[in-house]
């Protein structure tokens, strides 16, 4: 007898059925069409596409009561996709940008609590970049962490700060709420954000947003060295990355606001 683990598998899988069967049909399906197509009671489509309806990962036509896949799929699958043409159009930038100041770029995205590297550049490359893509790292000590931080609604920006740990790393990692609150307001007022030696003793870091189409914040991009600003000046680096950036962003369909009219 199959035990209360294996049913919620065989629901999963049966679910699974129905979204691919879904997929591949142009014009929607009806109950009975996806019982013959699967041998499932029509009873229990119902139920499961229900529960997946109330999620948005099913729509139903009111008018013919047939079944279609959601919206939220089609927000997954931009997501995705998004992430693939970001890595694909950053990639000869952030080279560009690790070359020009004989360091290392980064592109990463907020996932929960935690920094994930999408990419990575040096001015040669080799093999050992790609060891570090998908990479976790902490938002309260890097560069990239305060700036995606930095473009959240304050409500939001607490609710993640207040989960972190803030162990220190190096004896300049910020250890406290308030300290990374006054950094992360200071990110959004400049525009760019420092790691100034707190994840790591001797390097350091400025990261900058990365906008897509809807003028949001959709990753960050950083330039990262040893003596990275004993060589540059913080204002030349991010006068560079700055323009790194919306080049950047442009790609994704980020379009600047017009300047407002003088008076």
């Amino acid at each position: 007898m199959e035990g209360p683990s294996g049913s919620h598998v065989q629901v999963l899988d049966r679910a699974l059925d129905l979204i691919e069967l879904l997929a591949t049909s142009e014009n929607g399906l009806s109950l009975a069409e996806m019982s013959a197509a699967t041998g499932l009671p029509k009873s229990t489509i119902h139920r499961i596409l229900s529960s997946y309806a109330s999620r948005h990962y099913i729509s139903k036509d009111a008018d013919t009561s047939l079944y279609f896949l959601g919206q939220k799929f089609v927000e997954i699958a931009s997501l995705y996709l998004n992430k693939i043409v970001l890595k694909t159009e950053a990639a000869p930038i952030m080279h560009q940008m690790a070359t020009l100041f004989s360091a290392t770029s980064y592109l990463g995205v907020l996932e929960e609590t935690e920094v994930v590297y999408l990419e990575r550049a040096e001015q040669f490359n080799s093999l050992r970049l790609y060891t570090q893509i998908g990479k976790r790292e902490p938002l309260y000590c890097t560069a990239l962490g305060k700036v995606l931080l930095a473009a959240l609604p304050e409500d939001e920006f607490l609710r993640i700060a207040k989960q972190l740990t803030y162990a220190p790393f190096t004896p300049n990692t910020i250890t406290s709420l308030e300290a990374y609150t006054k950094e992360v307001h200071l990110a959004k007022e400049q525009g760019y954000a420092l790691d100034n030696r707190e994840h790591e003793a001797d390097v350091y870091c400025l990261a900058v947003p990365i906008f897509d189409y809807s003028r949001k914040v959709m990753a960050a991009m950083s330039i990262s060295g040893r003596g990275l600003f004993d060589n540059f000046e913080i204002e030349y680096i991010y006068e560079q990355m700055k323009k790194a950036s919306i080049e950047l962003s442009k790609r994704m369909g980020y379009t600047q606001e017009p300047a407002a009219r003088q008076a």
